[in-house]
């Protein structure tokens, strides 16, 4: 089958891939974007491959293998340490040394079961311009506490001239932007008048337990309207569940999603974040067979010395025994990111790894945090 791969810079940060036929027909096609994601309070280089596709005819013939080898290229091109994604099939992408490091969370309950907290109506609707750097303040400080997988933003990003999406912001009592919803109303049209469905959160950020209250509050005043609230995806926002009281109107519903791959060991281990306490952890790794990504930046026996917050990175002897733990690629993403990983006890029964000691300095510096991203790409 004789074709092409075409690349397209998308402004301001994208590149976009298309496998075209000898004819110029569209084959398949595939987007790299080029962002920040915060690990740890730390924003570190991120890509992100979306809109992965590829025409009926032409499935089952490499053609997403070639366009996600060109986009390995372009990240060891540029130094990427990390990328990211939402699965279409995890075991195929696992196959390039991605895994699952968290979850897609939806809460639902009745609105009613926020009769815990007063009805706030003091927020303020953003439309337009005026309040976007404000909103991007609330997410970046958000997004900066300890949390992972948030993608930096600039105020660009937020929808304030979206007509079905409302954004309203909040602020404390010194005047300052300390949380924000992003809400959508789901509803249909019945004889004579609009049914409610959901009231949809699509995004909840607060900076302090009083403007959670507030934000949730302000959701009470669609009572009467609405019937049931839908929030879309809390997994980096654990303290939304924490403040709820009516856990038995709640369903909780978990879809795996967000998949993970290291591209650069040292590049990735030297960027992050590390505690002030000393430690050192030695660990192997290797790329999986026909992987596209540079193996020479991954494949071999290294050693993190870290202090005061930072870490050197130490490649060792490829023949060399003396290491605490060997995980592949992908499963030492799975360990990083933490994923339901609260030390050894639990981290040892992960695919992909063999233990040889508890690695007390690795659990230390990689304790579970919150982690999730809002938005696909």
């Amino acid at each position: 089958m004789t074709h092409s791969i075409k690349t397209s810079p998308i402004p301001p940060n994208m590149l976009h891939y298309q496998a075209l036929s000898e004819t110029g027909a569209h084959m398949s096609s595939g987007v790299l974007s080029f962002r920040t994601l915060h690990f740890a309070g730390k924003e570190i280089p991120c890509g992100g491959i979306g809109g992965i596709n590829t025409d009926p005819e032409y499935r089952r013939s490499g053609l997403v293998r070639e366009i996600i080898g060109e986009m390995a290229a372009e990240c060891d091109r540029r130094e990427i340490p990390l990328t990211v994604l939402h699965p279409f099939s995890f075991a195929y992408y696992r196959s390039f040394g991605f895994e699952r490091v968290a979850d897609h969370k939806v809460l639902e309950f009745p609105i009613t079961a926020l009769n815990f907290v007063p009805r706030y109506p003091d927020l303020v609707r953003c439309v337009g311009d005026t309040h976007k750097a404000e909103l991007a303040q609330v997410y970046n400080t958000f997004a900066a506490d300890g949390r992972h997988l948030m993608f930096g933003r600039d105020p660009d990003h937020f929808p304030t001239r979206d007509e079905k999406k409302k954004v309203y912001l909040s602020y404390d009592q010194e005047g300052r932007p300390d949380g924000y919803l992003i809400l959508e109303i789901e509803n249909y049209f019945s004889v004579n008048r609009m049914v409610s469905v959901n009231l949809h959160v699509h995004e909840l950020i607060s900076l302090t337990d009083e403007a959670m209250d507030k934000l949730f509050g302000f959701i009470r005043m669609y009572e009467g309207e609405m019937e049931t609230v839908k929030m879309e995806n809390i997994s980096m926002i654990p303290e939304v569940e924490l403040r709820l009281r009516h856990y038995m109107h709640t369903s909780i519903t978990i879809f795996p999603d967000i998949m993970v791959r290291i591209n650069d060991i040292r590049g990735f281990f030297e960027a992050i974040p590390y505690p002030a306490e000393a430690g050192c952890f030695t660990f192997k790794t290797s790329e999986p067979p026909r992987s596209p990504w540079s193996g020479e930046r991954i494949n071999g026996v290294w050693r993190v010395t870290y202090a005061k917050g930072q870490a050197t990175v130490e490649k060792l002897p490829d023949d060399t025994e003396d290491y605490d733990f060997y995980a592949d690629i992908a499963s030492l993403a799975q360990l990083v990111f933490g994923y339901d990983s609260y030390g050894y006890d639990t981290a040892r029964h992960t695919h992909g790894t063999r233990w040889r000691t508890p690695a007390p300095d690795f659990f230390s510096a990689f304790p579970r945090r919150p982690a999730g991203i809002f938005e696909h790409f």
